[in-house]
C-alpha cells in the first residue's frame, strides 16, 4: 500500500541519516552518498502523504493556499531545497527525529500486528488486567516489543520535537546565516531558510514556542541584569537591535490574540 512505502522512506530517512552521522567524522566525500539517500527517502515519504491527501494536482487558487498552509508540503520543499544544495550537516538532524517516530509508530500499529494478529488484543487483555488489579500473564516477545515501542514514543516524543523545534531555530538558522556570511553556503540559502521559518511561525504553536526558548536563553545570556558582566555593551545593544526587529516581523506574521498567549508563555 501507499502508508507501506510512505513508512519506507521514512526507514530510508532513518537508516541513511543515522550512517551519515557515523561516518561524517571520517570523511564527508562517503558520508555524503548516505546523507543524498537519506533526503531522497524524506521527498518519496513527503509526496506519497501529500498525494493522498489531495490527490492529483488541480489548477485553482484553493488548492494551491491548502498546499501552502500544509506542513508536509513545507518540509517537502525545505527536504528537495537541502538536496541540492551542498550539504549542511545540521540540516538532517529533524528529519531523522521525525523519521525514528514515524517508522516506531507504523511497526507497532501496522506492521507487527499485520505479521502477529493476537498482539493488540493481547496487550489490551494486559491493560485491563493491570487496571483491575490481577495478574498480567507474561506477554508474548511480539506483544512486549509493541508495548515497549509505544510506551518509549509516548514518553519521548513530545519533548523529542520540542529540541527538534529549536534545533531548527537556533542551530540550523544560525548555521545558514554564518555559511552564507563565510560564502561556505549559497547566499540563497538564508532566505528561503527564513521563509520556511517565517510560515513555521504563522502556522506551528511549537515553532512559535520554540523562538520563545531560544530568545528567552538569549535574554538571560546577553541583556541585564542576568547577563555576564563580560559581556560587551556593544554585543547586548546589537542583540537588542536584532532581537525587536525579529519580534516585530513575529507581530506581522501573527494576529493579536496569538500574541497575546505568546506574552502569557513568555511571562510562565
Amino acid at each position: 500500500t501507499a502508508q507501506f512505502y510512505w513508512w519506507i522512506g521514512h526507514v530510508a530517512v532513518l537508516f541513511f541519516g543515522t550512517l551519515y552521522y557515523v561516518k561524517r567524522p571520517f570523511g564527508w566525500r562517503e558520508a555524503n552518498w548516505y546523507y543524498t539517500k537519506a533526503y531522497m527517502g524524506a521527498l518519496m515519504s513527503y509526496t506519497i502523504v501529500i498525494y493522498k491527501t489531495y490527490g492529483p494536482p488541480q489548477l485553482n487558487l484553493a488548492f494551491v493556499h491548502r498546499l501552502i498552509v500544509d506542513e508536509n508540503v513545507e518540509y517537502l520543499l525545505l527536504a528537495f531545497f537541502w538536496l541540492v544544495m551542498r550539504p549542511m550537516v545540521v540540516t538532517l538532524l529533524p528529519f531523522v527525529v521525525f523519521s525514528l517516530f514515524h517508522v516506531i509508530t507504523y511497526a507497532r500499529s501496522t506492521l507487527i500486528p499485520t505479521l502477529v494478529p493476537g498482539v493488540t488484543a493481547e496487550i489490551q487483555r494486559a491493560r485491563q488486567a493491570e487496571r483491575s488489579g490481577g495478574a498480567a500473564g507474561r506477554l508474548s516477545l511480539a506483544a512486549r516489543v509493541s508495548k515497549l515501542m509505544g510506551d518509549w514514543s509516548s514518553t519521548y516524543n513530545a519533548p523529542a520535537l520540542r529540541e527538534v523545534g529549536v534545533w531548527e531555530v537556533a542551530v540550523v538558522g544560525t548555521w545558514v546565516v554564518l555559511g552564507a556570511v563565510t560564502f561556505q553556503t549559497p547566499l540563497l540559502a538564508p532566505p528561503f531558510y527564513f521563509q520556511f521559518l517565517r510560515m513555521r511561525y504563522a502556522l506551528s504553536a511549537s515553532t512559535r514556542a520554540a523562538f520563545l526558548r531560544v530568545r528567552g536563553f538569549l535574554d538571560a545570556t546577553l541583556t541585564p541584569p542576568s547577563a555576564s558582566a563580560n559581556v560587551p555593551g556593544v554585543v547586548t545593544d546589537t542583540y537588542i537591535r536584532v532581537r525587536d526587529f525579529l519580534v516585530n516581523i513575529g507581530d506581522a506574521i501573527t494576529g493579536p490574540e496569538q500574541q497575546q498567549q505568546q506574552q502569557r508563555q513568555q511571562r510562565q
